[in-house]
């Protein structure tokens, strides 16, 4: 998300109130079982979740028992969710780093990249190197998912993407795209509007706005960019985190993102 947003890790993660962290853990979890060559009851469980913002996901994983590491560009973001971890009483690693290319001591068996956030992953270069620093950072037949935009979803509606969320501290409303945002159709970017207004508690709105470069892909662009980096034996595509089965990545209303599920060789 763009830097102003960064800034505001609270009312980033109240705009995103509305997710169902729980579900979509469960899917991670299932995903590890169904399609990873190691034993979920292992002795040491550890997961990391990339691009993790206020690391909603971390923060669940680390509740069922997995030592949960947070990877995020913004030191506001992860002082927030390192905060937030500490008031539930949980241990969370934090990690600053640039997710299109990193190293980490630890191994991991699972990692995830939710929330379409591998969107700010712009060009090929940058995918194929994240996509080898996420292997390097796996064990042998971990898994590794991404929750990147349903293809259905490449041009955006005719109206602003916005939205409002509150709860009993802050208000918050978020513009993220404009329907006349610039796409450049050769390197395959947006140059996407993004909005956020505060309330904070009785305070007067205040109002940030900048622009950011977005790559949604493609499902066939991505099979070929998987495939290029060499790092992952298997490729699943389903079309929801929030159904067990998973749903099927097809065109159905049901199919709303496009999930991938990849096995490191």
């Amino acid at each position: 998300m763009a830097e102003n947003f960064y800034r505001h890790a609270k009312a980033y993660d109240i705009a995103f109130s509305d997710r169902e962290y729980k579900i979509e853990c469960d899917f991670l979890e299932w995903a590890f079982q169904n399609h990873g060559r190691l034993d979920l009851k292992l002795n040491e469980k550890n997961f990391l979740e990339l691009g993790a913002g206020p690391a909603q996901h971390a923060r669940e994983m680390a509740k069922r028992g997995w030592n949960s590491t947070a990877l995020d560009l913004s030191p506001d973001m992860l002082k927030y969710a390192d905060d937030e971890s500490r008031k539930e009483g949980l241990v969370l690693n934090c990690v600053v780093a640039d997710m299109s290319e990193f190293k980490l001591n630890t191994k991991f068996q699972l990692a995830a990249t939710l929330m379409e956030s591998i969107s700010h992953l712009v060009t090929n270069e940058q995918i194929i190197s994240h996509f080898k620093s996420v292997a390097e950072s796996l064990i042998q037949g971990g898994v590794y998912v991404i929750e990147a935009t349903h293809p259905m979803f490449f041009f955006p509606d005719n109206e602003p993407n916005t939205w409002h969320s509150k709860n009993e501290e802050m208000e918050v409303e978020v513009t993220f795209g404009n329907p006349d945002d610039f796409y450049d159709s050769i390197t395959q970017q947006w140059t996407t509007s993004t909005i956020i207004k505060i309330k904070d508690g009785d305070k007067s709105w205040e109002t940030y706005e900048t622009k950011s470069q977005i790559r949604w892909y493609l499902a066939q662009e991505m099979k070929a960019l998987i495939e290029l980096s060499g790092d992952f034996e298997l490729c699943y595509f389903y079309g929801s985190l929030y159904s067990l089965p998973p749903q099927n990545f097809d065109h159905s209303e049901k199919s709303d993102a496009m999930v991938i599920v990849l096995k490191k060789k």
